[in-house]
């Protein structure tokens, strides 16, 4: 099977900083999203939300993937790390089971990924950041809601 854009069913995009995970998107061709934190340095969120979109967020995504980047898969260690230790993690699984992945070990004052990685990355974040706010809304507001048995 040819690695092509059209043929990708998921999109796995991990970043941890400093052992913890900062940003956790999962994409799925189903409408499936799976996110978590921020992003951040310093992100404290730590919970996972998974549901479906009605945007096409999917597709947005699998379209900033570069067909050179098939022939580029592997680990990466940069060497010089400044600041906290970080790691990025992206597994793009295509039909009939076939994945391609990298992985970046970096500092977070330090040259980190190329600059399409990094955009592809920041596009995860942005495309999947308002869902992740209205889920995060949903999830308060349930939590304020009195339970069906209370009447007073």
């Amino acid at each position: 099977m040819e690695l092509t854009k059209e043929s990708i069913r998921i999109i796995f995009v991990d970043l941890e900083v400093n052992g913890k995970t900062s940003l956790f998107v999962l994409l799925a061709d189903d409408g499936t999203v799976n996110r978590m934190g921020t992003g951040t340095a310093d992100n404290t969120e730590r919970e996972l939300y998974i549901g479906l979109a009605e945007e096409p967020l999917f597709e947005q995504l699998r379209d900033m993937v570069q067909p050179d980047w098939m022939s580029l898969q592997g680990e990466y260690d940069i060497p010089e790390k400044e600041g906290l230790p970080c790691t990025l993690t992206i597994l793009i699984a295509f039909g009939a089971g076939q994945e391609v992945g990298w992985r970046f070990r970096y500092g977070s004052e330090s040259d980190g990924p190329p600059d399409d990685i990094c955009e592809f990355v920041a596009a995860a974040d942005r495309l999947t950041d308002p869902w992740y706010e209205h889920q995060k809304l949903l999830v308060r507001s349930l939590k304020r809601a009195k339970p069906w048995w209370k009447i007073w």
